[in-house]
């Protein structure tokens, strides 16, 4: 998905790449609703409109700075959700962090300042990049408010289903990026048939990609889910060098390294903890 955001951000902003992404959802939900007779009545209101809010937020952002910054380090950057959700986590459901969160965090910062740091002096450039951190952060608490609503009520209530979720997300998001599209803030960019194509690809595969995920942290916890999307951040740095050439350096491939690594490490030792 992030490949396609790239390929067709070259002509359509990347805000109007994640409108058009979130109001396929909202069709998809409209179509399957009656068809398989969907029950999506909300019965956790505020952890849903927190999922589709920063949810909306963080993919607003994402597809903004795969325009601005490149796919691999946008990819990289909205990543380290896994860190801030354990944070959120702590704060809102109550799952104390063990020990090792304070060096994770650490050790995923450090590895962020090592792939930022070469270009501080780009300002514009650096603005785009505090905004890829901004999208982890939004997006951790996108996941955390998708665990809230998806895990069983010790007391017998009932959760929101996955469907119900989604259809949460992809409603708000568009009320969240519809703004940077029509005026007095932006303004439409009439897409070719070329790019219909890719906007609809990159919609399909954002699509798919959110169910599965909202279906999987349904059964797993929110950190669980993170090693798997950490594979993510490899293909989209190496396809972000191998198909749009987008630079590359000793230090940015170490804080690299060290940005997956604190991600993976407090994924890892929270998976021993709930294992």
């Amino acid at each position: 998905m992030a490949m396609v955001a790239r390929l067709v951000s070259r002509t359509i902003p990347g805000h109007q790449v994640a409108l058009v992404r979130f109001v396929a959802g909202v069709a998809v939900v409209a179509l399957a609703a009656p068809l398989f007779r969907l029950d999506l009545r909300p019965r956790r209101w505020g952890w849903l409109i927190s999922r589709g809010v920063f949810g909306g937020v963080a993919v607003l952002l994402y597809f903004q700075c795969i325009e601005k910054i490149g796919v691999g380090l946008a990819t990289l950057l909205n990543y380290t959700a896994p860190v801030w959700s354990l944070m959120f986590a702590w704060l809102f459901l109550g799952e104390r962090p063990r020990r090792h969160a304070p060096f994770a965090l650490a050790l995923t910062l450090t590895g962020v300042v090592l792939v930022t740091g070469g270009r501080v002096h780009d300002f514009r450039l650096g603005v785009w990049e505090m905004a890829g951190v901004l999208s982890a952060v939004s997006s951790g608490m996108a996941i955390t408010s998708i665990r809230a609503a998806r895990r069983q009520d010790p007391g017998g209530g009932r959760n929101e289903n996955s469907w119900t979720v989604f259809a949460s997300f992809t409603l708000l998001g568009s009320l969240t990026t519809l703004p940077a599209v029509v005026s007095p803030l932006g303004a439409w960019v009439t897409p070719s048939p070329r790019e219909w194509i890719l906007l609809g690809a990159c919609s399909l595969l954002g699509i798919v990609g959110q169910l599965l995920m909202t279906f999987s942290l349904g059964r797993l916890t929110a950190v669980g889910l993170g090693v798997i999307q950490q594979v993510t951040v490899v293909l989209a740095l190496f396809g972000g060098w191998l198909l749009f050439r987008e630079p590359t350096s000793l230090r940015g491939a170490v804080g690299s390294l060290l940005t997956i690594a604190g991600v993976l490490f407090s994924i890892l030792a929270e998976r021993t903890r709930t294992e």
